[in-house]
Parts: C-alpha cells; structure tokens; sequence
C-alpha cells in the first residue's frame, strides 16, 4: 500500500487515481444516457418523418385531384365564355349601328351644314366623343351624355337642346345593360380605345371610319374595340385617319 505524507495544513491527500475513476465512470453513465436519449430522439424522428411523408404523399395525391377538377372546370368555363364574348361582341356591334350611330346622325341632323365635308367631320367627332362617355372605365352616366349633346347644339338654341337631351336616357340604359352582361362572364375585359397615333393603317388590326381614307396615318380610335386580355380582339377598334380626298382633305401618304 501507498503511504502519504500528512500535509501540513492538517488535510489528508485524496486518491487522485479513484477520483478520476470515479469521475470518468459519471461521465461514462451520462454519455450512455445522452446516447439512449438520442437514439430514442432519432428513432421518434425518423416515425415522425415518416409520418409526415405518408401526409404529404395523401396531401399532394389530393392536391392534383383538386388541379384537374380546376382544369376541367376553367376549360368548360373558358369555352363557355369564349362563346358567350362572340354573342356579347355581336350585341355590341348592333348597339353601336342600331343606336350610337343613329343617335348621333340625330344629333347632327339638327345643325345641318352646307358643307358635306363639316357634316362627315362633326359626325365623326361627335361619335367619338359620345363614344367615350359610353363606353368608358367608368358606366355611361345620362348627365355627361346630355353635355355632350348640350355643347354639340348650343349654337342652335334651347329649342334644339329640349330634343337632343331626351336621347341621353335610354342609350346610357342600352350600354349597361350590355356593361353589366360582360361583366357576368367573370372574365377581364376592356372597350379599347388605344391605337399607336401617326402609325399606318392595318385592316388586320383596325376597323376604318366609314369616310376615312386607307391610305393615311391612323390618328385616334373612334369607336372602341371589344378586348378581352389574352385574345385576339373580339371586334378591332373603328380608328379615324384623315377624310376622303373628295370630301377636301389632303390625303396623307404614310
């Protein structure tokens, strides 16, 4: 046996080989602790895992279900729409030849002019004008309608403006009720007024105003195009040019 020497302080020397054994063999028990510990973690995280897959194998299975009830769904929507935007579109084209059209020649006819050249223009301006107001972001309001006819015969007297104001009223109902069919149709849709002014006139992109010339640049829409985004257009917008040479107008080579 190994003898110590008594220290001086009066303490006796400690076993330093057992309590490093000891403390080794405490250190050990934990790590074999830590260890089942984590192999439990690891064996409750791969069931885990596991689990989760088998969910999220169920889920995307469910999911593409869902993906091509919508697909089926949007294309028999989709070519139900497409139809209905031609009936729509043909309505739209009526409106405007049935009722714009003639309202405006209405108007017009109550300042006559001597001139066929000042009665081809006003009318056209005067369509595109009252176009605008109708056919807007916003729904044809009968107030803005009746100014527009307002200015338009204000030279010829409060007389011309009691027989024009009453014509305001039933186009405007006209337009929202073909408005609020469009909109019905759940998809976007614009009346397009916008054209590339100076460029030259296309009848693959444009309508022509009917005393327009084909051979000069294109200025501003007249009436506008039924545009639904991602299709081609419905009906192409009524674009102005310049009036017909025998009318007085230069025409323009592009």
């Amino acid at each position: 046996m190994t003898m110590y020497q008594t220290r001086p302080d009066g303490e006796q020397p400690q076993d330093v080989a057992g309590a490093m054994a000891q403390y080794l063999g405490d250190i050990g028990h934990r790590f074999g602790v830590y260890a089942d510990q984590l192999r439990q973690l690891s064996q409750q995280r791969q069931e885990n895992i596991g689990q989760l897959r088998a969910e999220l194998r169920e889920q995307d299975a469910r999911l593409n279900q869902l993906l091509q009830l919508h697909n089926q769904l949007r294309e028999e929507l989709s070519g139900a729409a497409e139809e209905r935007h031609h009936a729509l579109a043909a309505d739209f084209k009526n409106l405007v030849q049935l009722e714009v059209l003639p309202t405006c020649m209405q108007v017009e006819a109550c300042c006559p002019s001597a001139q066929e050249i000042d009665t081809q223009w006003r009318r056209m301006t005067l369509t595109r004008r009252l176009c605008r107001v109708l056919f807007g972001a916003l729904p044809a309001m009968n107030s803005e309608v009746r100014t527009v006819f307002k200015k338009f015969v204000e030279s010829a007297g409060p007389e011309v403006e009691k027989q024009v104001v009453p014509l305001a009223e039933p186009l405007c109902a006209k337009v929202n009720a073909l408005r609020a069919a469009i909109a019905e149709t759940g998809t976007a849709f614009r009346w397009d007024f916008e054209v590339l002014p100076n460029s030259v006139y296309s009848p693959e992109k444009h309508q022509l105003w009917q005393t327009a010339s084909s051979q000069s640049l294109v200025q501003y829409a007249v009436i506008p195009g039924y545009v639904v985004p991602g299709r081609p257009p419905y009906v192409q917008a009524t674009v102005f040019t310049a009036l017909l040479a025998q009318f007085g107008t230069p025409v323009h080579q592009p």
